[in-house]
């Protein structure tokens, strides 16, 4: 593919509307599901509440927020992190100024060497993984200027931005690279420099060779941007890109002690009360858990990735035997070490009741569901972690 070609294709977008498909949502896959992420952030309470929600495209301003803070990806559209790339291949300096369409101080900046590019929709479009891209592009510093937001009819939107800054300057902390990524809402004395598009960045004969020069970068930003559509039971696109910038930096330096709370990343464990009945497998909606069974050998394993776990605690509500323990502040390493973890495996054995293959434990000799009709043959079994969600009014636990 020519570079020409290359940055064609990244920076191809058709300005679709916001489109959310209900089928992904956690709270179709589980209605037990708590998640309000896209409903509390909405500035324009575009989302209406419900199991699933509800987008009103009639209401909806595309400020594209909602894209990013989704951690299964039920909200698609084109965003502009593809362009953006595309665009900081072209730059000829180190320092780069991002802005949001709102902004009507664009044109003037906080560094002269600096160059300031715009892009469609709020800066919380943009999410977490969109910066640590940036940074594996070599970049010495990313302004991310919040300076308008105070004005800005989408006056809830700056703490999703500083949320997504402070995530990204979590990760680099690994790196020794935090200070890469930093926040500007006030400048003294703006000056002039450059401001690009992020849909039509300045493209000279010059530039043409530069980026001869940069086939890394376009490589990146290929990489990260490959596979970006939402097709479900995967994390949400901000997740993806984060994994796709980690990805391309080198191994870092400091990740001994780093935490990854409040990203929505989880660590599992699995106690042997595991009855391998790969329900939870089966649940979890982005593929974190996946279950192998060869009966031939009779033996089962239950494996874990926690790049791809959003923390959602799906498995723990249809866990039966409540085998699941889940720890939503993991450290780096625990996640990033290994690519998939093997959480439980053993043996297995036929229920001699109904046949089905069940974990092959001392002294069981049913699956957990005919032990249960066993003991109770005129009750329903239903897994402790429903138990304790409340029901909607009406409904009664059955026991």
């Amino acid at each position: 593919m020519s570079l020409f070609s290359a940055a064609e294709r990244l920076a191809k977008l058709d300005h679709s509307a916001v489109v959310f498909n209900a089928d992904h949502c956690l709270h179709s896959q589980n209605k037990y599901s708590t998640c309000n992420a896209c409903l509390n952030l909405c500035p324009v309470e575009a989302i209406m509440a419900g199991k699933p929600p509800a987008l009103n495209a009639e209401k909806c301003q595309r400020c594209l927020a909602c894209l990013t803070v989704c951690p299964v990806g039920a909200y698609a559209a084109d965003d502009q992190v593809a362009s953006l790339l595309n665009a900081v291949t072209h730059l000829e300096g180190s320092v780069l100024e991002l802005l949001c369409e709102k902004n009507p101080n664009a044109g003037r900046g906080f560094l002269e060497a600096s160059t300031g590019i715009r892009v469609r929709g709020c800066l919380a479009g943009l999410g977490s993984g969109a910066y640590l891209a940036l940074a594996a592009f070599g970049l010495e510093r990313v302004l991310v200027r919040t300076d308008a937001c105070s004005g800005c009819e989408w006056g809830t939107l700056p703490r999703q931005v500083e949320a997504q800054v402070t995530q990204s300057k979590q990760v680099l902390e690994g790196w020794g690279k935090a200070e890469t990524i930093d926040i500007v809402s006030g400048m003294d004395s703006p000056v002039e420099r450059p401001l690009w598009e992020a849909m039509n960045p300045l493209l000279s004969r010059r530039d043409l060779f530069r980026m001869a020069a940069r086939q890394g970068q376009i490589a990146i930003a290929r990489s990260i941007e490959d596979g970006q559509s939402d097709s479900g039971h995967r994390p949400g696109r901000d997740r993806r890109r984060m994994l796709g910038a980690i990805a391309h930096l080198s191994a870092p330096d400091q990740a001994e002690n780093l935490q990854l709370g409040d990203m929505n990343f989880a660590f599992l464990s699995v106690s042997e009360a595991c009855t391998a009945c790969a329900v939870c497998a089966r649940a979890c909606p982005t593929n974190a858990l996946q279950f192998e069974k060869n009966e031939d050998k009779k033996i089962y394993k239950l494996t874990f990735s926690g790049r791809n776990c959003v923390g959602c605690d799906i498995c723990v509500h249809v866990c039966a035997p409540s085998a699941i323990t889940v720890d939503h502040a993991p450290t780096f390493m625990q996640i990033f070490t290994e690519e998939t973890v093997t959480l439980q495996e053993g043996g297995m054995v036929k229920c001699t009741s109904c046949s089905a293959w069940t974990a092959a434990l001392p002294g069981v000799s049913l699956c957990p569901m005919c032990e249960y009709r066993r003991a109770h043959p005129f009750g329903s079994m239903l897994p402790p972690g429903l138990k304790s969600i409340s029901l909607p009014v009406g409904k009664e636990n059955p026991e």
